[in-house]
């Protein structure tokens, strides 16, 4: 059978050295052996199972606290009668799970207006995709969620989106998984990194050429990045799909805002002299590596995000900036801390009452684990120094004063 990396040889041979971002654009989303496919095996990549986990598995007061924020922007808009969430990059759906579950439970009049999309690139009659629809789908008819209510595309003009909906569009570490340029400042100039085979071995390699585009050293210069000041050697990632695929995702958003969660910085923030490797990674079994090549469509390739791109990119298409600010600080002002509270309270109540009892151990541990899993969320050394970033289109003033913001 023909594996990912022989179609890559082959398109090396043909057509001549890749950029790295191609390499990843295939290893990543080609549509039946890439890594978001199921690796041609369909074999699931994210959860404690897979290869790295999100937000949504530490617990579901993630998805609460996003929830809570959802459920304010519709109450900004005046209640729309009809309220879309769209979710490019899905995965297997926890966040739509506990948004429901939130909708369902403690905000059923929006949850009567409340519609969800979710978009999945892996193809629908895959093995990875039948499964991950099924267990939503389980999950979702157990909290009655409403028929139509919520839509699995692959491709958001598949979807039954209004030509311009009302809602948000929200995603979690999707941008750190577009294709990137790889740069490397070498003999003075800056250069790309390409991805050839290697003479002798035959094996995938590295080779440095002139930057496949001039758009690439001016992202750097428009950035103010004082890349010419830095040693040989200095490396750096430039993605220039992100403008496009912000445009893409929010085409058919006619009044509402955009909610980005990922790991990453501001320009000025990412791209320092002290960073001389760059943020490229590859994650395998919860491991990370720094073998960019190996095992195409077998291991995540990711990067972190320039926000000052997204924002820029935002307004150019009439996305204003509301906040940018940490997953940490988004999460505490939304109520994460008391909700942990009242739910280990109510969950386990002999925790404090029965301490000396079996029972009373029993809780008191499981409250710890709930508590634990939220200080994780919290922490700014990891999930909580990822940032989030909300942008707003056609909305009032007075409709920007987000809670996850203020």
């Amino acid at each position: 059978m023909e594996t990912l990396e022989d179609i890559i040889r082959e398109e090396i041979s043909s057509a001549g050295a890749i950029t790295f971002a191609r390499f990843m654009e295939l290893a990543l989303y080609h549509p039946t052996l890439g890594y978001y496919s199921g690796g041609g095996v369909g074999r699931e990549p994210l959860g404690w199972s897979g290869d790295y986990f999100t937000s949504g598995d530490v617990h579901p007061l993630w998805g609460w606290c996003v929830a809570r924020q959802l459920h304010q922007m519709w109450q900004l808009l005046g209640q729309p009668p009809r309220f879309d969430v769209v979710e490019p990059g899905a995965g297997r759906g926890l966040l739509a799970r506990d948004v429901w579950r939130y909708a369902v439970e403690q905000a059923p009049e929006w949850g009567a207006a409340l519609r969800y999309t979710l978009v999945d690139r892996a193809p629908p009659d895959s093995p990875l995709r039948q499964a991950r629809q099924q267990r939503l789908f389980a999950e979702l008819n157990a909290l009655a969620v409403h028929d139509g209510a919520v839509w699995v595309v692959n491709d958001l003009a598949d979807s039954d989106l209004p030509e311009r909906f009302t809602g948000c569009v929200v995603s979690n570490e999707l941008v750190d998984a577009l294709p990137v340029h790889l740069l490397q400042k070498q003999d003075g100039a800056l250069a790309e990194v390409y991805v050839t085979l290697d003479a002798t071995s035959g094996r995938l390699a590295e080779t440095l050429a002139a930057p496949s585009s001039p758009e690439l050293a001016g992202y750097l210069d428009h950035y103010s990045v004082p890349w010419r000041d830095y040693p040989d050697g200095w490396r750096c990632e430039v993605c220039l799909e992100a403008g496009a695929w912000l445009r893409d995702v929010t085409n058919r958003l006619g009044q509402g805002y955009t909610l980005l969660i990922d790991y990453g910085d501001t320009a000025t923030g990412l791209y320092t002299r002290d960073r001389r490797h760059g943020t490229l990674a590859v994650y395998t079994r919860h491991q990370m590596s720094e073998r960019l090549l190996a095992q195409p469509g077998q291991q995540d390739i990711t990067a972190h995000v320039n926000f000052t791109a997204l924002i820029e990119a935002g307004e150019d298409i009439g996305l204003n900036l509301i906040g940018l600010t940490t997953q940490a600080e988004f999460l505490r002002k939304l109520g994460i801390r008391e909700e942990a509270e009242a739910l280990a309270n109510r969950l386990y109540p002999y925790a404090n009452s029965e301490r000396h009892t079996d029972r009373g151990q029993a809780d008191y541990l499981r409250q710890r684990t709930l508590l634990s899993a939220v200080a994780t969320l919290l922490n700014p050394a990891g999930l909580g120094g990822f940032r989030v970033l909300a942008q707003q289109r056609a909305v009032s003033e007075a409709g920007q004063q987000l809670l996850g913001f203020q």
